[in-house]
């Protein structure tokens, strides 16, 4: 889900974060699936002179459905939060039914760094530093797939926002520096 876009910008990129945060969520949900079910196969279909065959499915069929929505959600959750670069600014969107949007222009960016712990670089993941000019702290991008590659697009974009919006900023860069001024001819 692309954000909305301002005039004569557009998408260079959507990136969300690596499959890999959904490990934790999947080995939750099949204890808490499992456990419950076994369990409740453990209860005998007869306590005393009563029948609990039936009330031994409905539970299993609530665990199940209450597991399952829950599982969902989360892979819902991580679907709809991504990471959009575009032609003038970074675009953080999060949340399924409450949607949260922020944005970070290209030209207020002032440092970015790539963090790679062992185990993010061993699943081809890593967590991208975005700190800019105007805002609290520093905005983290964690686990983006293939960070190195984001990042240089990031980068790029920066570049070409510059080319763009100041475009005699590069020719006066490369122009030699004016002389530096002489002191005075006479003492004090």
């Amino acid at each position: 889900m692309a954000p909305p876009l301002l005039s004569g910008e557009t998408v260079v990129t959507t990136e969300r974060q690596h499959v890999a945060v959904l490990v934790p969520v999947t080995l939750v949900a099949l204890i808490c699936l499992g456990v419950p079910l076994v369990l409740i196969q453990l209860v005998p279909h007869q306590v005393g002179s009563t029948n609990v065959s039936g009330a031994k499915v409905i539970a299993d069929a609530v665990v199940a459905v209450v597991v399952v929505a829950w599982y969902l959600l989360r892979v819902l959750r991580w679907r709809c939060q991504t990471y959009t670069l575009t032609t003038h600014r970074i675009v953080l969107a999060r949340g399924v039914v409450s949607r949260v949007t922020e944005s970070i222009a290209l030209d207020r960016i002032q440092d970015t760094v790539v963090r790679r712990p062992l185990a993010d670089r061993l699943i081809g993941a890593g967590s991208v530093e975005i700190q800019s000019a105007g805002r609290d702290g520093t905005e983290v991008l964690r686990l983006v797939p293939k960070p190195d590659r984001f990042y240089t697009q990031i980068l790029q974009a920066i570049e070409d926002y510059r080319v763009i919006a100041y475009p005699g900023a590069a020719e006066q860069g490369e122009r030699a520096a004016p002389p530096a001024p002489q002191g005075s001819a006479g003492g004090v």
